[in-house]
């Protein structure tokens, strides 16, 4: 198991990590610091997450801290032999907090089986965004769809109750993803929540497409494209506005 634990914390204006754990592969960067807010890059020594790996993610955002967690880089997941990987992640948000996750597209290797498990908690008056984007597989290679399964779990809680469930399960082997109710002919799909930003706007795109659900709390935006590239600018477009 690799774990990675962080605690952000505001003292005299400033986003510091006040505390931090981790074990390999798993490390961080420095921090950056980008206007208002504290940025970590979440980095990996292994080229990808595989078959047997368990990621166990804590993060801590206190209160009146802004703190944003990236990726390096896209997240590859190796064919699997046995059991496959897990990822599970838990988020705690305090008031006047505002946190922005938004690890790197996933790409399923031809094989592989992967579960991402993330529970989020926010007190109510925060600000949170999240990213979630699948790539088919490597495309390039035509490895589309050609993973054994996908599973990604997302549960967002406000003082204590469940405002959003995102649960999304892919399994080629039992249905066809380009088809209709999935993937509709694109091969990438981006989902972002937002909780506690008003009149969020989504930008045009000609090569995409785009939709909008209002939450019991907060808003999702799911976007399909045959560029995880486009779904990652896309998205940072949205956040640009909140920030």
């Amino acid at each position: 198991m690799s774990r990675l634990f962080l605690k952000a914390e505001s003292r005299n204006g400033k986003t510091v990590i006040s505390d931090s754990f981790f074990t390999a592969p798993i490390k961080i960067a420095k921090p950056f610091y980008c206007g208002n807010y504290t940025e970590i890059m979440m980095m990996t020594a292994s080229a990808g997450i595989l078959d047997g790996d368990f990621y166990d993610i804590e993060i801590q955002v206190m209160e009146g801290a802004s703190f944003r967690l990236t990726g390096q880089s896209y997240t590859k997941i190796f064919k699997a032999a046995e059991k496959g990987a897990v990822q599970k992640v838990k988020i705690n948000v305090e008031k006047d907090a505002f946190f922005i996750y938004f690890p790197m597209p996933v790409i399923p290797y031809g094989g592989s089986i992967f579960s991402n498990i993330t529970e989020v908690h926010l007190c109510k008056n925060c600000r949170f965004v999240m990213c979630d984007i699948l790539s088919c597989g490597r495309k390039a290679m035509n490895e589309e769809f050609l993973f054994q399964s996908y599973r990604s779990r997302t549960a967002v809680y406000v003082d204590g109750k469940m405002q959003f469930l995102d649960n999304q399960r892919f399994n080629p082997n039992e249905i066809n993803l380009k088809g209709m109710g999935f993937f509709e002919g694109y091969s990438h799909a981006g989902m972002m929540y937002i909780y506690g930003c008003e009149n969020v706007v989504i930008p045009e795109s000609q090569t995409s497409e785009s939709a909008v659900t209002k939450a019991a709390d907060g808003t999702c935006i799911r976007i399909f494209s045959n560029s995880a590239d486009e779904i990652v600018n896309q998205f940072r477009r949205v956040i640009s506005q909140l920030s």
